[in-house]
């Protein structure tokens, strides 16, 4: 029998020997681990220390980096025995089209982590890698095309307003396929799970995307849209979120098979973005019309000058004469000579399309918007025109008629007062329009004050917040919400002259020459939503129903100044609902809802009628 070969060894686990312990060329072997290790001496070649590495642990493999927490960030990160320590060095040097994999562990990262295009980083477990942020005040990744982020956990803490997802909001790139996030988990308290910020990108699609992303981050936020973002989400659930998903200025999210657990607000639509562009009604319509005549012609107007910053993609263009537009507003540009390296070239050129959006107006002539960065400088040379973005009005979008009126959303109890026998009379000022309808509120009480007090009647056309009296000494304040339309349809737009129907009939005449504001609505379609103990508030503990925690119903859905929440969800006590319009209660076996009670009207009368009733 031959005589074995025996080496360095122990059977310690996770022991591993010192490099004093070895030398070069020397094997040691765990027999614990089966792991075989050996000396790498790179000093010659590089000046980096001579190290203890496993043998065969891999070869250069192309396109795929490595971090482990064995690793070292000068290493070349191309093998699994060679990997990086942290995430940010991968992305350091990462490439576009690269996969970065982290192996289980906890990552202290210097944030935020800038990613390239199309990189994307998988980690070996979404329960085994967590990723914490090193600084509270910032984002933990700014997101570029393409990325792709799965299979990790993030923990800390953030200060409020800073995001684990964001766009990166120092380089504006030209969308064409979203960030994707795909079975992660973020337990960062204050965090952003998500933000969708449309501002910080150029091109139509100012989205991201997520399949299986967890918030577990009390008093944070799971998704906020802002500045016509878009984010289309499956499978989130939200747990002591301040709000789960937050639209506002325009943002919108498309949300199915969710839930919002705890917290306070679940689904929160608030607002409007900002003018789009505004039409002139062409005819007159008398009171209770829900369809107008719209003309939708805009000028197009020369540029005399443009300055292009090709870092930041900023640019200044100034006008022949004044331009008319305001931030927010979408613009076409075109015909644009510049001179570079390459000769005379008219931009666009489409490559990042023909529609930008205005940053700033400094004067009447001079606006700035965002084009995209380059890395070829160029100069102006002359030509070019401007013109509005003017499309098709569509379902999205909410209008006024000159007037932007108000209503009574809600009457908040400041003070129940004392001495009560009878419930109080509850009085809201009248409004000054001659149509309009003044609201109304009724007070309970118990045990001499008032303990509600509960909305009749919204009212209409407002255009103030009104005085609210109650007699004895109770005190309350009123919300208001503004009154907009919203587009139901329209027709294609032919010689600037489009015919819109919105979503209810305006109460009062409009004349011919009523400008006609259009925004983009922010809102959130909901299919399939689990809503549990909504309003219990952000501390996991003492949100839950057998600390005493009580639900807050309105809390669920909070549309808020124009912004629109369409949904069907069910609760914790098994009630289901279609919107406000149909509401199931699967305890009592009732159905209720204001569109359950109109077709039940509408179906009934003619049937009594036709029986000979009243």
């Amino acid at each position: 029998m031959a005589t074995p070969i025996r080496i360095k060894r122990s059977a310690v686990p996770g022991k591993r020997p010192q490099t004093t312990d070895l030398q070069v060329g020397e094997l040691a072997l765990n027999t614990y681990d089966a792991e075989l290790v050996t000396l790498r001496d790179r000093f010659s070649a590089t000046g980096i220390a001579t190290e203890v590495v496993r043998v065969g642990a891999g070869v250069t493999v192309t396109n795929v980096l490595y971090v482990t927490k064995d690793g070292d960030d000068n290493n070349t990160g191309q093998k699994l025995g060679d990997a990086k320590a942290t995430i940010k060095a991968a992305v350091g040097i990462a490439a576009t089209g690269d996969v970065i994999r982290v192996s289980a562990g906890t990552y202290v990262e210097n944030n935020p982590i800038v990613l390239p295009e199309q990189v994307s980083i998988v980690g070996d477990s979404l329960r085994e890698v967590t990723i914490t942020p090193q600084n509270a005040g910032s984002d933990l990744f700014h997101v570029a095309p393409g990325v792709y982020i799965s299979d990790v956990s993030f923990v800390g803490t953030m200060n409020s307003g800073s995001a684990i997802v964001a766009f990166n909001p120092d380089i504006v790139y030209y969308y064409t396929q979203s960030p994707y996030i795909h079975n992660c988990t973020n337990f960062v308290t204050n965090s952003i799970g998500m933000k969708i910020d449309g501002s910080k990108n150029i091109g139509p699609f100012k989205s991201m995307v997520t399949d299986s992303y967890t918030q577990y981050n009390s008093n944070g936020i799971g998704v906020s849209l802002s500045n016509e973002g878009y984010g289309q989400i499956v499978s989130m659930f939200n747990i002591n979120n301040d709000v789960a998903i937050a639209a506002n200025t325009g943002g919108q999210c498309d949300i199915t098979n969710s839930n919002s657990s705890f917290g306070n607000f679940g689904l929160v639509s608030d607002g409007v973005g900002p003018r789009k562009y505004t039409g002139i009604v062409t005819s007159s319509q008398s009171e209770n019309k829900d369809e107008f005549i719209i003309d939708l012609s805009t000028p197009t107007v020369n540029i005399s000058g443009f300055e292009y910053d090709i870092t930041t993609g900023l640019s200044t263009v100034t006008t022949a004469t004044p331009h008319g537009l305001q931030v927010g507003m979408g613009v076409t540009l075109s015909g644009i000579g510049l001179t570079c390296v390459y000769g005379t070239k008219t931009y666009p050129d489409g490559k990042v399309g023909y529609i930008f959006e205005v940053k700033s107006t400094p004067s009447s002539t001079i606006f700035t918007t965002n084009v995209g960065p380059s890395t070829v400088p160029s100069t102006y040379t002359s030509g070019g025109t401007v013109k509005l973005d003017m499309v098709r009005p569509f379902d999205g979008q909410n209008v006024f008629f000159d007037t932007l009126y108000q209503e009574v959303k809600k009457v908040k109890l400041t003070s129940g007062g004392s001495g009560y026998t009878s419930p109080p009379t509850v009085t809201i000022q009248a409004p000054g329009t001659s149509w309009g309808i003044q609201a109304t509120a009724v007070a309970s009480i118990n045990n001499g004050s008032v303990t509600e007090i509960t909305l009749i009647s919204s009212g209409r056309g407002y255009t103030s917040t009104p005085t609210i009296t109650i007699t004895g000494s109770a005190t309350a304040t009123l919300e208001m919400t503004p009154k907009y339309y919203s587009i139901l349809k329209s027709t294609p737009i032919s010689s600037g002259i489009t015919t819109i129907t919105v979503d209810d009939n305006v109460p009062y005449a409009v004349g011919a020459g009523v400008t006609v504001p259009f925004f983009k609505q922010s809102r959130i379609l909901a299919s399939s939503h689990s809503f549990e103990y909504v309003g219990t508030g952000v501390d996991p503990l003492n949100s839950l129903p057998q600390r005493g925690a009580v639900p807050i119903q309105d809390n669920e859905i909070d549309d808020r100044n124009g912004g629109l929440t369409i949904f069907t969800s069910t609760d914790q006590t098994g009630q289901f609902r279609i919107g406000d319009g149909v509401i199931i209660d699967q305890q009592t076996g009732t159905i209720t809802g204001n569109f359950y009670s109109k077709s039940l009207f509408s179906q009934m009368t003619p049937f009594i009628l036709a029986l000979g009733g009243d």
